[in-house]
């Protein structure tokens, strides 16, 4: 089989990650697939840090296909060019219409499941507007291949009722962490009362994460707990708009001194900042699937997270839990857990138990190719 690998739309976030994950577990596949790689340059940059040089045979794209119409030209050109026998888009959507079966990747929670509460995060009605205008614009696009496939079922639900797309055209395929952290399976020790305790926030920018609401929790959380020493630990860019917002306001409300930015982290690294924290924070309103909640569980950090369906259903028992876009309860929350050692191991056990079931990146890789299989053989994904 010769397959396309898109992942030309991958550039921040989560989604680079799990394309560097899917290639490099192509790249060691010797079973006689052909893979014809076609990449962004944050995805071949990952790529070479595991296969030095390996970029060299594959197709590097500078500018996404979503706002560049040369690129979409260029990934147009290569299908008729190497004559694969499928297209799989990891992430779409890919802008492009394809000739040949067409599998395409889905995360895009915007266009799904988009609830009033994640669009009352977005900083203005102009930004509102837009959201709305952008996620037609993908949803539009997200109509153009043959067999679809998410994470979740809630994507899968949300495509099949908002699209109006087969489910039997839909799979899903878990997210996982990658083997770095299942290599490195940890249990963060209770923090003694001395301790400074860091909790870790790993994300981008998105404005569905929610990070501007740190500031308002690290204020709630030193006045229900004075004698706490905390720290919230982010990984933004020094000049990202988001990561201005988090410090201008933290300064406002007088909280700086608990807020440290760590800077983008090459995933690489991603387990030693685990190992340097205590508690994952993610005041998320909307997620597809994201890797840090089995990363966190790998790396034996207990979760504190809002209290929404996507979160429940990724984390099950191993998180507590807090009323979304809710800084006292928030803080409640971290308290009580600080609070309660049995609490904080039974956290940590359970999210060792709910990460046995995610599939590992091979297992990932398998259920992907088994997807394209029955795509090119007309059956349901």
């Amino acid at each position: 089989m010769k397959v396309l690998v898109n992942t030309t739309t991958q550039v921040k976030g989560g989604g680079i990650q799990n394309a560097t994950s899917f290639l490099t577990e192509a790249l060691l596949d010797d079973s006689g697939h052909c893979w014809e790689i076609v990449v962004s340059q944050a995805v071949a940059d990952q790529l070479e840090t595991r296969f030095p040089g390996v970029t060299r045979r594959a197709h590097v794209f500078e500018f996404s296909p979503a706002q560049h119409r040369p690129s979409r030209r260029r990934l147009k050109g290569l299908e008729n060019k190497l004559s694969p026998d499928c297209v799989f888009t990891f992430n779409g959507p890919a802008y492009v219409r394809f000739q040949v079966p067409h599998l395409l990747g889905f995360a895009t929670p915007w266009v799904t499941h988009a609830s009033p509460l994640a669009y009352r995060a977005l900083s203005s009605s102009l930004e509102r507007i837009k959201m709305v205008a952008m996620t037609s614009y993908q949803a539009h696009w997200f109509r153009f291949a043959d067999a679809w496939v998410t994470e979740t079922n809630v994507s899968k639900d949300g495509l099949a009722k908002r699209l109006k797309i087969d489910a039997n055209k839909v799979g899903v395929v878990s997210n996982s962490c990658n083997q770095g952290y299942l290599e490195r399976l940890g249990k963060r020790p209770f923090p003694q009362p001395d301790q400074t305790v860091r909790m870790l926030t790993f994300s981008a920018a998105y404005p569905q994460k929610r990070l501007e609401l740190i500031p308002h929790v690290a204020r709630e959380l030193r006045r229900l707990n004075p004698q706490l020493k905390f720290e919230f630990i982010i990984t933004l860019p020094e000049e990202n708009m988001t990561c201005q917002r988090v410090f201008s306001m933290a300064k406002h409300l007088e909280v700086s001194q608990f807020i440290r930015n760590q800077g983008p982290v090459p995933f690489a690294e991603g387990p030693g900042l685990y190992e340097q924290c205590h508690v994952t924070f993610l005041p998320t309103l909307l997620e597809t699937f994201s890797a840090t909640y089995p990363e966190s569980m790998a790396m034996g950090l207990p979760i504190v997270t809002s209290d929404l369906d996507f979160t429940r259903d990724v984390c099950q028992d191993a998180a507590v839990y807090f009323q979304a876009d809710h800084a006292v309860a928030a803080a409640q929350e971290i308290n009580r857990l600080l609070s309660d050692e049995k609490l904080w191991s039974d956290l940590i056990e359970n999210g060792h138990r709910r990460l046995q079931d995610f599939p590992t990146p091979r297992e990932k890789y398998k259920q992907y190719i088994s997807l394209m299989d029955n795509l090119l053989q007309s059956q349901p994904v």
